[in-house]
């Protein structure tokens, strides 16, 4: 049994379904058309960009199949913690005596007050105003009350060190007395 028309090739196909297309894509309607909705759908992408609320109706008016999330805007307090994170990390991340003053001075001056957080209180012993060295070793005191040392080979050297080189006699007998209850 043998068919009447002839087999096309996939390329051939594919040539005919191309040329089909783009004469269909230069009559001038269907490109006066296409200009108009590229140009409508940029313009909402832009206010989307802006963070305009309509923005979101208009792209889904244009294209159905879209499901976007609707703008938020930040709520004072959402920005207040992410500053405050912002500063905290600076805070930990910080090394040398300098550094470390400067962002803790920095995270204080902002209105924040610290976590009961060992690691935070380890690293206000590094700072350059022992007022603030002793409120820590304050602080370190109350939280080994209730729980171990995270990082004590740490703790006891900078204690060690307060005790050796502190410049007031309150800060060198916090520090000695903190170290004799850590061990």
């Amino acid at each position: 049994m043998q068919r009447d028309r002839e087999k096309k090739s996939f390329s051939e196909r594919d040539r005919s379904r191309t040329q089909s297309f783009r004469a269909e894509e230069t009559r001038p309607e269907v490109v006066a058309r296409q200009a108009a909705a590229s140009k409508q759908y940029r313009a909402a992408l832009e206010a989307l960009f802006e963070k305009k609320p309509e923005a979101v109706e208009t792209i889904e008016k244009l294209v159905p199949s879209v499901n976007l999330p609707r703008v938020v805007e930040s709520a004072p307090d959402a920005i207040l913690s992410n500053k405050r994170q912002d500063l905290l990390r600076k805070v930990t991340v910080a090394q040398g005596s300098k550094a470390i003053s400067d962002a803790i001075e920095t995270f204080l001056h902002a209105g924040f007050e610290f976590p009961d957080d060992q690691e935070t209180f380890l690293q206000m012993l590094e700072h350059r105003d022992e007022e603030r060295v002793r409120g820590a070793i304050g602080q370190l005191e109350r939280l080994l009350m209730g729980q171990m040392p995270k990082r004590k080979p740490v703790l006891v050297q900078r204690l060690k060190r307060l005790e050796e080189n502190a410049d007031e006699s309150q800060t060198r007998e916090m520090a000695a007395g903190l170290r004799r209850k850590v061990g």
